[in-house]
């Protein structure tokens, strides 16, 4: 899912409501509250509040390309152009690029040759980067396809389509069918996982306004559904419990004993559906949590990525999960995290949330207690962009481009273009 659908804007009034109520809780400051504080001070154009608000989230996120570019904005802005193109040049270091050539913010930077410097820098960060082979191509989709599932025993590769509410099969000659039913029941399709032994795929679902047939009723609903890998029947459906909350699961994984464990990005919890339970339970929910998505299990740790907050590892054999953040190495970001597959020490990672959209490789120590490093695998390639989810298909992380949500504005038409969407595959040194 793009980013700017995992981004939530407050009016001024809110904001001032939403920090009074955490004063009077003596709630730990965030940076997305900083950050809120410093758009607000952006827009009635006091740039040294707004300066000062970003300096404090950069403090509490200091790897993140968008604090970096506000405080070098407002830095600009303030008369203090030394700390500009230093903070700049943290930005470039972590290999990724915002648009500030021709930004009125940095004015006073334009004609220096520092920055210059710094100008091509960023577009070195924009060219192509690592390689991606590719695996599929689907031509004629008027779907948005963001979940991949691989069964290794008949060569199928099934896909989510969050627009046509259904999932799609290609067989291993590249014919590509419907797999579910038409069914009202289902609602828009992301994340895929597939329990081979309980001859079962899972398939995280949540109602939004892309999904065809959508209505204001739906708003906020969301299911974990199992299907048949024998049939292909839709057999259980697990409504996400009511909780006066809007939710939306889009991604899963099944664990050995069959447990499954699914992201809600909206409520930023960690659904499980135990073996043999007929309902989902409220695992973990954290207040570190703010936009959940991919997730994988190594051992008894689960890793799941936040798009705002990085990476976090999860204890599982603890009688309460303990919750632990994964800080960054030097010079790289973990923020817009999307898709996680397990690789051979460490993870391969979908970063739809930084620009350019790019694959990663995430080394991790043997304790999994921190991010040893991050290698770009795949990044600014031809046609490689509205980048999805990821799974192993023959042992290589594949993974969704052209998804389909960049083709598509619920408010201006009921119905993406058809486009093709491509699916590629990358190694994982």
């Amino acid at each position: 899912m793009p980013a700017a659908r995992r981004v939530v804007l407050l009016t001024a009034s809110l904001l001032l409501s939403v920090v009074a109520s955490a004063a009077r809780a003596a709630a730990p400051p965030t940076h997305a509250g900083f950050r809120r504080v410093a758009e607000a001070a952006y827009e009635r154009k006091d740039f040294a509040a707004a300066r000062d608000a970003y300096a404090a989230a950069l403090a509490l996120r200091p790897d993140s390309p968008r604090y970096l570019h506000g405080l070098a904005a407002m830095q600009a802005r303030t008369g203090r152009d030394a700390d500009a193109l230093a903070t700049l040049r943290r930005l470039v270091a972590l290999g990724v690029a915002t648009p500030v050539e021709r930004n009125p913010d940095f004015a006073s930077l334009q004609g220096q040759p520092a920055f210059s410097v710094i100008c091509s820098a960023l577009a070195t960060n924009r060219a192509p980067q690592g390689e991606a082979d590719l695996l599929a191509e689907l031509p004629g989709r008027t779907g948005i396809v963001e979940g991949l599932a691989f069964r290794e025993r008949t060569g199928e590769l099934f896909l989510g389509d969050v627009h046509h509410r259904c999932i799609w099969s290609r067989d291993r000659d590249g014919r590509l069918t419907r797999y579910s039913a038409e069914d009202e029941e289902l609602l828009g399709v992301f994340g895929l996982a597939l329990d081979e032994p309980r001859q079962t795929l899972w398939a995280a679902t949540a109602a939004l306004p892309e999904m065809s047939g959508f209505t204001a009723a739906q708003k906020g609903q969301a299911a974990l559904a199992a299907f048949s890998l024998t049939t292909s029947a839709l057999t259980r459906l697990f409504a996400v419990p009511d909780d006066g909350r809007e939710h939306l699961l889009g991604d899963l994984i099944v664990a050995g004993n069959g447990a499954v464990y699914v992201t809600d990005s909206v409520s930023p919890i960690i659904w499980r559906l135990a073996p043999g339970a007929e309902e989902l339970e409220n695992f973990v929910e954290h207040p570190a949590f703010s936009s959940l998505q991919g997730l994988v299990l190594k051992d008894r740790t689960l890793l799941v990525a936040d798009y705002a907050n990085g990476l976090f590892a999860i204890d599982l054999s603890t009688s309460t999960p303990v919750v632990r953040p994964l800080a960054p190495p030097a010079n790289a970001t973990l923020l817009g995290l999307d898709g996680l597959v397990a690789v051979p020490g460490g993870l391969v990672a979908v970063q739809n949330g930084v620009t350019p959209q790019r694959v990663v490789r995430l080394a991790l120590t043997p304790d999994l207690a921190a991010v040893a490093s991050v290698t770009v695998l795949a990044a600014a390639l031809p046609r490689c962009d509205d980048l999805a989810l990821v799974t192993l298909v023959n042992d290589r992380p594949t993974f969704v481009a052209h998804a389909g949500w960049d083709n598509f504005d619920p408010a201006k038409t009921a119905h993406p273009p058809a486009h093709s969407v491509l699916i590629f595959q990358v190694g994982a040194p």
